[in-house]
C-alpha cells in the first residue's frame, strides 16, 4: 500500500492548492473537490468555505471529478473556470464553475449544471461555511426571500435547529467598519449549526429541508446558481494576509499526558477473532469493547457471550449498548438471566429505545431495576445513539442517568483530510 492511500485514501498525491487572491481578500482553491477554503480579508477569516455538493436520495455526496481548470490573473483579481463530472450510481450530473475575484474584494462563484441522467435528488447547489471560532455570537442581518431584512447573532451554543430561514443574503462586520455580505442566488437558502454533526462551521446550504425529498431531476434539467461576496467598507488599508510562514513541531518530552480511555466496538462480522486479530489488539493497550444487544432481536445471547469471551481474552472490560422495544420489562428479565451466565466484566452501561433518538426516563428506570442488582458499580447511562443533534433535538434526562453518550461521525459532511482536521475543534465544543 503506498502512503498516498494510507495518507489520502487514493493512489495518487493530491492536487496543489491553488493561492488566489481579489485585492485584500485571499483564499485557496482546491481543484481536486471544487473547494473554494478560507477566505479571509487581510489575516481575518471571512469564510471557511464555499463549494458545490450534488447529494443523493439518501444524503450521499457525490464526489466531484474536476477537469479542465485554467486559472486568468489580472490586476488584483482573477479569474478560474473548471468543469465538474459527479458521477455516482444512476447519477450523472454535470457543471460548469467560475470563480472571480476583483480589486474591490468581491468574488463571485458561479456554477451553470446539467442533468446527464434522471435521478433522484435531496439537494443540489451550494454549500457556504462561516466558522464559529471566528463569528460566534456575532452580529448579523438575514436578507429574507421576500427582501425583509432581520438581524440576529451567529449561535454561540449549538443551535439545535435552524437559526435563519429563507435567506437571500447574510451580512456581519469582519473588522471594525467593514462588513462582508454573501448573497445567494438560484434557490432559497437556510442555515444549520454544523457543530451538531462536529463540523466547525454554521453552513447555509440551498433548498429548504421543509420542502418534499427526495425530488426528482429530469435529464436535461438546467440548474443555475451563484453566491456573491462583496465587502462594505474602507479596505484601503488591509494588506493580504501572508501565508508563507512555516510553523514547525517539537517533541520536547517534558510533559507527559494521559489518554482517554480507548475501546473499540466488537467486530461486526459476528465472528470468533483469530490468534493474530487478539494479538494485533492485545498491543493496543485498548480499556474496553463495546457490545450493542438488540434485546427484541434474535442472536444477541450469542453475541454477548462471544463479547465477554473477548474482553477476558483481552484483559479488558465490556461497554454494553441495551436497544429495548416496548416489551422493555420482559425483554430486560431475560437479559438478567443471560448476564448471570455469561458474568461479563462492565465498565458502563448505556440504554436507548428501538423508536426514540435520544433514551427517556422510563427505560433507564427499567433497566436501572434490573442491570443494580447485577453490579452495582457500572453507570448507566442514555443519550443518543447517532449524531450530537439528536441529543441536542431531545435532551435527556440527565437527573436519572449517571453518564450521557453520543457518537460522533466527522465525515459525514465532507470527508476530505483538511474538513476532517477541522472538526478536531468541534468535538470541545459538544461537550
Amino acid at each position: 500500500m503506498s502512503n498516498y492511500v494510507k495518507y489520502y485514501g487514493v493512489d495518487a498525491p493530491p492536487s496543489k492548492p491553488i493561492k488566489l487572491s481579489a485585492g485584500p481578500v485571499s483564499m485557496v482553491f482546491e481543484p481536486q473537490l471544487g473547494f473554494l477554503r478560507y477566505i479571509k480579508l487581510g489575516d481575518r477569516e471571512i469564510l471557511r468555505g464555499l463549494y458545490v455538493a450534488v447529494r443523493d436520495h439518501n444524503w450521499g455526496t457525490v464526489t466531484p471529478q474536476i477537469d479542465n481548470v485554467q486559472v486568468a490573473d489580472s490586476t488584483d483579481g482573477f479569474e478560474l473556470t473548471f468543469d465538474v463530472s459527479c458521477v455516482m450510481n444512476n447519477i450523472d450530473f454535470f457543471w460548469r464553475g467560475r470563480i472571480v475575484g476583483e480589486a474591490n474584494g468581491t468574488v463571485v462563484y458561479e456554477m451553470d449544471g446539467e442533468a446527464r441522467s434522471t435521478f433522484m435528488r435531496n439537494r443540489i447547489g451550494f454549500c457556504v461555511l462561516h466558522a464559529p471560532s471566528v463569528c460566534a455570537g456575532d452580529v448579523c442581518v438575514v436578507e429574507k426571500a421576500d427582501g425583509l431584512c432581520e438581524e440576529g447573532h451567529f449561535p454561540s451554543d449549538i443551535s439545535p435547529h435552524q437559526p435563519f430561514m429563507n435567506m437571500r443574503a447574510i451580512t456581519h462586520e469582519v473588522i471594525p467598519g467593514v462588513k462582508a455580505r454573501v448573497a445567494f442566488e438560484g434557490d432559497v437558502f437556510e442555515m444549520e449549526d454544523q457543530r451538531n454533526w462536529t463540523d466547525a462551521s454554521y453552513k447555509t446550504y440551498c433548498t429548504p429541508l421543509g420542502l418534499p425529498f427526495p425530488v426528482e431531476v429530469k435529464q436535461g434539467e438546467k440548474v443555475q446558481q451563484s453566491v456573491t461576496l462583496s465587502l462594505e467598507g474602507d479596505v484601503s488599508g488591509v494588506v493580504v494576509a501572508d501565508e508563507s510562514n512555516v510553523i514547525a513541531f517539537q517533541a520536547t518530552g517534558d510533559r507527559a499526558l494521559k489518554l482517554p480511555d480507548i475501546g473499540l466496538g466488537v467486530a461486526s462480522h459476528g465472528q470468533d477473532l483469530s490468534d493474530e486479530e487478539m494479538a494485533r489488539l492485545q498491543n493496543l493497550n485498548l480499556s474496553h469493547l463495546r457490545v450493542d444487544l438488540h434485546l427484541s432481536a434474535n442472536g444477541w445471547r450469542e453475541t454477548l457471550n462471544r463479547a465477554v469471551k473477548e474482553t477476558r481474552a483481552l484483559n479488558v472490560t465490556l461497554e454494553v449498548a441495551l436497544y429495548v422495544s416496548d416489551n422493555a420489562k420482559d425483554e430486560l428479565a431475560v437479559l438478567a438471566e443471560a448476564l448471570t451466565d455469561a458474568k461479563p466484566n462492565v465498565a458502563r452501561w448505556f440504554v436507548f429505545h428501538e423508536g426514540e433518538k435520544s433514551t427517556s426516563s422510563g427505560w433507564i428506570k427499567l433497566a436501572r431495576a434490573v442491570l443494580k442488582k447485577y453490579d452495582t458499580h457500572p453507570p448507566l447511562g442514555g443519550g443518543a445513539p447517532a449524531y450530537f443533534t439528536e441529543l441536542n433535538r431531545n435532551r435527556p434526562p440527565v437527573e436519572d442517568l449517571e453518564c450521557v453518550t453520543y457518537s460522533i461521525n466527522p465525515q459525514v459532511h465532507a470527508f476530505d483530510n483538511a474538513s476532517l482536521v477541522e472538526t478536531l475543534q468541534a468535538q470541545k465544543w459538544t461537550v
